[in-house]
């Protein structure tokens, strides 16, 4: 609820230049959930393995600095429906990888559902040109 209603804020509003705003955000987002972990009384019971720093540290990287730059660009310079349609097609392209490089097997209801999500990311995205405004 709160991504969706930054999105359309985001989208009408004046935003830091560059990579700012993704680093308001991200620190912001950093700060919040560092307060509710100690409020949970979350603790840290062992040192996480090398392959796990790695596998954050990727993370870090990739999902976040330059996944949040794309999309800070994206919501200044397309509809925010657009903009968000990646949250549909992340998990589209996870299980096409698992299926392909994976092995995993799908159902047929899965298949399907796959399609649903793709054809409603398209009417969204093209939505339009299909379906001009009077």
């Amino acid at each position: 609820m709160t991504w969706a209603f930054g999105s359309v804020w985001g989208s009408r509003v004046e935003l830091p230049a560059g990579l700012m705003a993704g680093a308001i955000e991200m620190l912001t987002a950093g700060i919040v959930l560092l307060i509710a972990s100690a409020i949970a009384g979350e603790r840290m019971t062992q040192m996480p393995s090398l392959q796990g720093i790695l596998a954050v540290s990727y993370l870090a990287v990739f999902g976040s600095l330059i996944a949040i730059s794309a999309y800070m660009f994206l919501i200044r310079n397309v509809r925010p429906a657009v903009a968000t349609s990646y949250a549909y097609v992340n998990p589209v392209v996870a299980v096409l990888l698992g299926t392909g490089l994976g092995g995993e097997t799908l159902s047929s209801t899965e298949w399907l559902a796959l399609c649903v999500i793709i054809v409603a990311v398209l009417l969204v995205t093209l939505g339009k040109y299909l379906l001009p405004q009077n």
